[in-house]
């Protein structure tokens, strides 16, 4: 139930986003001109990231994946009044992770979800992040039954260092929870750790 009710927040917080408030109505004095508005979400960054990913599965199983995403971030500071040297980020991170434990396999999907990104030196960054989104598990397991539909919830924390002025290099960790959100049996969820390394591009 959890998973659900964090999935459906996640879709509509993502659609009021995506999608702002949009008025037939004549624009009253002083009203910000719609290309003032439409920059209350920019389009900033575009990270790729793989890494190492582990977990538990029962029968004495290990789960074992080698992950790669390419993440959209999107700068919403102006959105939701933060202000200063922080930034709050939206994004959009397709995936496609292959298995390699216990059998070959792949996760593919995308997450949504946001990312917080506060200085802590000159050129080095802090960022901790939550997501949840759609994905596709290609092989059976106890926990989830037959490969198919599930959910991947995570949420993770990083560093990133800048080494010019649009180019960075982050490395981060994040705790996932695989689910198929109470829509079928079984559903025990597969809970596993993740390395990433990437880089990313500014804009």
């Amino acid at each position: 139930m959890f998973i659900r009710k964090t999935i459906i927040s996640a879709i509509v917080i993502s659609t009021l986003i995506l999608f702002p408030e949009v008025s037939f109505a004549e624009a009253e004095p002083g009203a910000a001109a719609p290309e003032q508005r439409s920059q209350r979400v920019r389009f900033n960054e575009l990270t790729f990231s793989s890494g190492y990913g582990w977990g538990e599965l029962k029968g004495n199983d290990n789960l074992e994946i080698i992950p790669f995403s390419v993440r959209f971030g999107f700068d919403i500071n102006a959105l939701v009044g933060v202000r200063g040297p922080a930034e709050l980020q939206f994004g959009v991170e397709p995936f496609l992770n292959t298995i390699v434990a216990p059998g070959e396999g792949v996760e593919a999907g995308f997450n949504v979800g946001f990312r917080y990104i506060a200085p802590v030196t000159d050129g080095v960054s802090i960022f901790g992040e939550i997501s949840s989104g759609p994905a596709y598990l290609s092989i059976d397991t106890v926990e989830q039954g037959d490969g198919g539909f599930n959910f991947i919830s995570q949420f993770g924390a990083g560093l990133q260092f800048e080494l010019t002025r649009n180019v960075a290099l982050n490395a981060g960790y994040r705790f996932r929870h695989l689910s198929n959100a109470g829509f079928s049996e079984p559903n025990s969820g597969i809970n596993s750790d993740v390395l990433l390394a990437g880089i990313s591009f500014g804009y």
